[in-house]
């Protein structure tokens, strides 16, 4: 059999393909290799190209799920290592991703929080008050919460962890809430949903890190009072989306921006994407992700009507339902969706 040797181009546009746990075993396989992976510009392709998969949690331990979407849609479930001191019950912890890191916080750890890449098993301390965080430009905010139980933000310092240096931000006129279950990261800049209930509307809020502005981005197409609490991710990496669940039907609608989004909040424009019957637990807040690569797939992970959790597959009019197995949890199963990268924690 004749010997074929790829263009370089071709190995590298495969590569960004390769799952890191995949790429991160390829290391020992020549030293280009190793190079190529440790390259700013392969990390950044690698983590454009690469497919979300969702974290779960437990009491003790956390889980990686990858979903595999060629003809016969799969998932692919594996323990990850703690390597975190102080992690003796991940339930009291929260994780919050973006593009590829994890900042870790527990309300039982006292003035620090850490930053973590679970794959490449880089992990950071960072001394702190409270936080709410952005890592697209690896920058830390640090707040104080207000008297409610969402969080109420009235100041707000920039931890570079490049650096180790805070800088105080004071652009803030009025007391800023933040839900950190529904924010996302995009652009650079941090947006998140809120509720007015004068209006009886849903509005997205941003803080722009690279200005250092904290401002109203755009209202969502309808009142609040017909579902539930809605959902923000993103879409094609350059646009955001909406899962938006009816109350009383078992109906669950997917809205993306139709352009890419900039930092013209008022000309943003809403276009419903899919619409899927998936029945959900009342309790549940899904989280999820869209593969526009394989026939427009929704990927879901939530409780079904039974309480059990379940990754959703919508492909077209086909509907696949894995439930998760296996899982050690002596409460309850904590989740989100995750970007894996092989960006390094500085």
């Amino acid at each position: 059999m004749m010997h074929v040797i790829l263009p370089w181009e071709l190995v590298e546009e495969i590569l960004y393909r390769v799952p890191p746990l995949s790429l991160i075993r390829f290391k020992i396989v020549c030293k280009q290799w190793n190079t190529l992976f440790k390259s700013k510009s392969f990390v950044n392709n690698h983590l454009v190209r690469v497919r979300p998969q969702f974290l779960l949690w437990t009491d003790s331990k956390m889980y990686s799920v990858s979903v595999n979407l060629n003809n016969d849609p799969k998932i692919d479930m594996r323990e990850l290592p703690l390597d975190i001191s102080y992690l003796n019950n991940c339930t009291r912890t929260s994780f919050t991703p973006c593009d590829g890191l994890l900042f870790c916080d527990s309300w039982s750890w006292e003035n620090k929080a850490a930053v973590w890449n679970p794959w490449l098993r880089q992990t950071k301390w960072i001394k702190f008050d409270t936080i709410v965080v952005d890592l697209k430009k690896r920058e830390l905010s640090n707040d104080t919460f207000g008297p409610n139980t969402m969080p109420v933000y009235r100041r707000v310092d920039i931890y570079k962890l490049e650096t180790n240096v805070w800088k105080s931000i004071n652009t803030f006129s009025k007391a800023v809430e933040i839900r950190t279950c529904s924010d996302v990261s995009l652009n650079g800049n941090l947006y998140w949903v809120l509720t007015n209930h004068d209006t009886d509307e849903y509005f997205i809020e941003s803080f722009d890190f690279s200005k250092e502005i904290y401002k109203f981005f755009c209202a969502l197409p309808w009142d609040y009072k017909s579902f539930a609490f809605p959902v923000l991710s993103t879409f094609r990496k350059n646009r955001l989306s909406v899962l938006k669940r009816m109350t009383a039907t078992n109906n669950t609608e997917i809205w993306v921006t139709k352009d890419k989004i900039n930092d013209d909040g008022e000309h943003v424009a809403w276009i419903k994407f899919m619409t899927v019957s998936v029945p959900i637990s009342s309790y549940s807040r899904p989280s999820y992700f869209i593969d526009n690569v394989y026939q427009k797939s929704l990927i879901m992970c939530c409780e079904d009507e039974n309480s059990k959790l379940c990754i959703y597959i919508v492909r077209g009019n086909a509907l696949t339902k894995t439930q998760i197995i296996g899982v050690d949890a002596k409460h309850f199963i904590n989740y989100c969706s995750y970007v894996p990268s092989l960006i390094p924690v500085p």
